[in-house]
């Protein structure tokens, strides 16, 4: 009787979990709000979150989902509500649309200061993000970023890089670090006011960490802002990258430091002086209460980040390209030769007699598509978008792999060939649909420098070397690392000189 009473109780618990967790889904299916895009219904309280963790390479999957339930569709991610976007058209109306503008919520970077409310132009909102895009705006075009005049310190930079490459003397090297260190000067020139040596310790270090985040962050950012991962803050994973955000910004509060030490109010160098003098100047008043010294270690880690992993991550896959695509380099050399010379090294007034030399950049950035998935965006507002009713808080992803590879916009998308961006008569052709800095307000601030950068480091690498694949090296593959960016597998070269 005890044992026939035991298993009664035992299905009556169950019953009511069951039961519950039965209310639970009926009351959000019945709350969740009408004329929202579809999509995949996944599980129970996790939604899709657990099919895209498991499925990995998530910009992929997503676009297959596209396929089934349209270019717009909307699925929930560990109880969050997450609207994707995978069409040219859909992005540019949704992330051009004033309610969307919006970054989500965080609290990962709060540990990273003193003060718990500071944010980086890059996840600030509203005002906070108004008021610091302006003034990083305002400060880098006063030290020159953007202009011609620049262009002396980015070929400076190359030079360096240059220098390194041919004490590999013709053998084979892996280009990576390299590489990061010569667009990392560029961005610390201008946030630093200086440059490091390739051989110095410590900012090897900084920049190894640097490169082991955006392998660690899978997925691109999608996961980033969702509240789901605050719950997972205790894993390895993201004590690793924790560690690494701390050392990094450290090195720069060390920066910071130094400059309040020897700051000439009258004559601020770089983007910390500039910073620094806004602070002293505006502390009494509360309409600049978002240029504050936290506020400006995160922005400062922002700008050093991705303007270094994005634009040496291209020309990694630049390199892979050419390695793979001999021809190619071959054509953009002779290009080259007839437009410059051999006697002196192409500069940026040399850009509209290389249309072929700028055409392959942008296949590279077309087919590699290192930033694949934007980071997310939310909407700030109840809005009717696409045909929909998003509601406020919602996120809004866009999927900026599949506009890469759509097949109605480029025929044979997984095919490398620069002459997309030519026309008949053989001039440059830029094309709309290929957005590898985002689209709408908050298009990459980096994005003319990063322009820039690829332009001169390109063209200069191809002027002074010829990359060949490494007799004994494996087979080389286009295979990528699904991190923050799309990064190429490890791969070794040799850069032949020139005559």
């Amino acid at each position: 009787m005890a044992f026939l009473l035991g298993i009664i109780s035992l299905l009556t618990v169950k019953s009511v979990v069951v039961g519950l967790i039965a209310l639970f889904i009926a009351t959000w299916f019945y709350r969740r709000p009408r004329n929202l895009p579809p999509g995949p219904t996944g599980w129970p309280l996790l939604g899709y979150f657990p099919n895209l963790i498991l499925a990995g390479d998530e910009y992929k999957n997503i676009t297959r989902l596209a396929k089934t339930y349209g270019p717009v569709f909307s699925m929930n991610l560990g109880g969050t509500l997450v609207v994707v976007v995978n069409s040219f058209a859909s992005i540019k109306e949704a992330l051009g649309h004033p309610n969307t503008a919006a970054r989500p919520p965080t609290s990962f970077y709060r540990k990273m200061t003193n003060d718990p409310e500071a944010i980086s132009v890059g996840n600030a909102s509203g005002e906070n993000w108004f008021q610091q895009r302006k003034f990083c705006l305002s400060v880098l075009r006063g030290l020159g970023v953007w202009r011609s005049s620049f262009e002396d310190a980015i070929a400076t930079e190359a030079g360096c890089l240059t220098n390194g490459i041919k004490e590999h003397e013709g053998n084979s090297f892996n280009p990576a670090l390299l590489l990061s260190n010569a667009v990392s000067n560029v961005i610390c020139s201008v946030t630093l006011g200086k440059r490091f040596d390739y051989t110095d310790p410590k900012f090897q270090k900084l920049l190894k960490s640097m490169s082991r985040n955006f392998e660690l962050s899978g997925g691109g950012e999608m996961y980033t802002y969702l509240p789901i991962m605050e719950y997972l803050s205790f894993t390895s994973t993201s004590r690793e990258m924790e560690g690494n955000i701390r050392s990094i910004i450290e090195f720069i509060r060390e920066s910071v430091e130094n400059h309040r030490s020897n700051l000439d109010l009258e004559n601020p160098k770089d983007f910390i002086d500039v910073f620094l003098r806004e602070i002293h100047d505006n502390k009494n008043e509360n309409t600049k209460k978002y240029i504050t010294m936290d506020n400006m270690l995160l922005t400062c880690f922002d700008l050093f980040t991705a303007g270094t992993e994005t634009a040496s991550t291209t020309l990694r896959w630049a390199l892979l390209y050419m390695m793979a695509y001999p021809e190619v380099q071959a054509k953009i050399q002779q290009e080259i030769d007839g437009s410059v010379g051999r006697n002196r090294l192409p500069r940026l007034a040399d850009k509209p007699q290389l249309p072929y030399t700028e055409a392959t950049l942008l296949e590279v950035q077309r087919l590699a598509s290192i930033v694949a998935v934007n980071p997310p965006h939310m909407f700030s507002e109840d809005t009717r978008l696409l045909g929909y009713d998003i509601p406020k808080g919602t996120l809004i992803i866009a999927n900026l792999w599949a506009v890469s590879h759509d097949p109605s916009t480029w025929s044979d998308p997984e095919k490398f060939i620069p002459e997309r961006f030519l026309d008949e008569a053989g001039s440059f052709k830029p094309r709309l649909e290929l957005l590898p800095f985002g689209s709408g307000r908050r298009v990459c601030l980096g994005e003319q420098l990063a322009k820039m950068e690829l332009f001169i480091f390109f063209s200069h690498l191809l002027h002074q070397f010829s990359f060949k694949k490494p007799d004994d090296s494996q087979p080389l593959s286009f295979k990528a690392i699904n991190g923050v960016t799309l990064a190429p597998i490890p791969f070794e070269v040799r850069a032949i000189p020139r005559e």
